[in-house]
């Protein structure tokens, strides 16, 4: 039994606890201010500036609600191509439209302080590819850039995948892109163009790019603006002239969009050799409702571009496209402390605690007829090969800089894996 000093103290101590929390809670809000922004609408749900707005000149004073949040445009970005149109975004934040030539060539400009520049020769055409592959002599795979253009581009220059005119140099090795190139940075669309550029450039030299996409692929195609730049929600407004943020950016990735219709090609999972490669992981549901990489591509590419607002009716799809157990959102084979904890803190009645075994993993492997599994979407402080050297983690904080040993891939070379760098580094693993 506890005595009653005890309880009078508990209680005490609660009340103090929350009197201070909400406190702070109140001044901060009263001092900094506190906004929230309806994501699809591009409109404050709430706004307050905050006291500090009445000297500080990058804040306005005072209240807003249901009032459109403000965002320009900053830097090089695009270029955009729809048809016979092109729109681009010049270093003074000026939107040009401009005709596509006779050539179907395109130049991009970087937003950085390089000012790097490269041509891109538009396809013809789009057709979707296999997701079965025999292992080159040598393959190379990152994960996760997030419209990093220095960061990715020091890292394929330091191994021997291009050189500085941007020239394909892989020869017939294989480059595996797995997943999340796009949010969050400020040269999304670089990067992609650069990828698409790569692809021309290595199935030329008898090589390959292998372009995965990742859950932030797939959120853009549906026009979910989460993790991008402000900067893009701008253009995505002025190109599909609409004011809302979610239809500007299904518009610039949609199916009438150069990069839309490329993006739309791609796969979810892909094997090559004994390599499993998937952007987040794979699991025994996965297994249990006997979904072949083919099917599970079939079913991510039939929604690309849909919203996920609907509750959908066949599990098979439900599994592919599910925020938990999609080979593009699955956390479990990095189930940590704190993920569970966000999972359960967001969603308690639906929330996965289960962290495969190493007999479950094993399971998988042998049901795709793969060795080993690499997976990005997890953050991990190095190239990780975890689960007894089976899964292999790629998903690292990349440096923002060139050349600055913290961009991170695994390069697998006849047979042996290796961690490397933007600097030219390579580790055994």
């Amino acid at each position: 039994m506890l005595s009653s000093k005890f309880k009078k103290r508990a209680k005490k101590i609660i009340k103090w606890t929350a009197i201070v929390v909400l406190g702070y809670w109140v001044g901060t809000t009263l001092y900094f201010g506190y906004s929230d922004i309806d994501e699809r609408e591009g409109t404050y749900i709430y706004y307050w500036s905050g006291l500090n707005a009445l000297w500080r000149d990058d804040k306005e004073f005072g209240f807003k609600h249901n009032e459109i949040f403000e965002t320009k445009l900053d830097g090089e970005d695009g270029p955009y191509v729809f048809g016979d149109t092109i729109y681009r975004v010049d270093s003074t934040n000026s939107l040009y439209v401009e005709p596509l030539d006779s050539s179907r060539s395109v130049i991009v400009k970087a937003a950085n302080a390089d000012n790097d520049e490269f041509s891109v020769s538009l396809r013809n055409s789009y057709a979707t590819g296999p997701d079965q592959f025999p292992l080159p002599e040598k393959l190379l795979a990152i994960s996760d850039i997030e419209g990093n253009f220095d960061g990715f581009y020091s890292f394929l220059m330091a191994n021997g995948v291009m050189d500085k005119q941007y020239r394909w140099t892989f020869g017939k090795g294989h480059l595996v892109l797995d997943g999340d190139f796009v949010d969050r940075g400020k040269n999304t669309t670089q990067v992609l163009w650069l990828i698409y550029r790569l692809e021309q450039e290595a199935e030329k030299a008898g090589g390959k790019v292998h372009y995965i996409l990742g859950n932030h692929e797939i959120m853009n195609l549906y026009g979910d603006v989460s993790y991008c730049d402000f900067k893009y929600m701008e253009a995505a407004k002025r190109i599909a002239e609409t004011t809302r943020w979610d239809q500007g950016l299904r518009r610039l990735f949609s199916a009438d969009s150069e990069l839309g219709k490329w993006l739309r090609t791609k796969n979810v999972a892909e094997k090559i050799g004994p390599y499993l490669f998937v952007h987040a992981g794979l699991n025994t549901k996965h297994v249990a409702e006997k979904l072949s990489f083919s099917e599970m591509n079939a079913i991510a590419r039939k929604y690309y571009g849909v919203y996920p607002d609907q509750k959908l009716e066949n599990p098979r799809e439900a599994l592919v496209l599910s925020s938990y157990y999609s080979p593009y959102w699955d956390r479990s084979l990095s189930l940590t402390m704190l993920y569970r904890a966000v999972y359960f803190f967001n969603d308690p009645s639906n929330a996965p605690t289960h962290k495969p075994s190493q007999e479950e993993l094993e399971g998988v492997l042998r049901y795709y007829g793969g060795e080993k599994l690499v997976i990005g979407h997890s953050v991990v402080d190095e190239i990780t090969a975890d689960y007894e050297g089976r899964v292999f983690k790629i998903d690292v904080k990349h440096g923002t800089e060139k050349s600055s040993g913290k961009t991170l891939g695994l390069l697998i070379e006849q047979g042996k894996e290796y961690a490397v760098d933007d600097l030219g580094r390579k580790t055994k693993l």
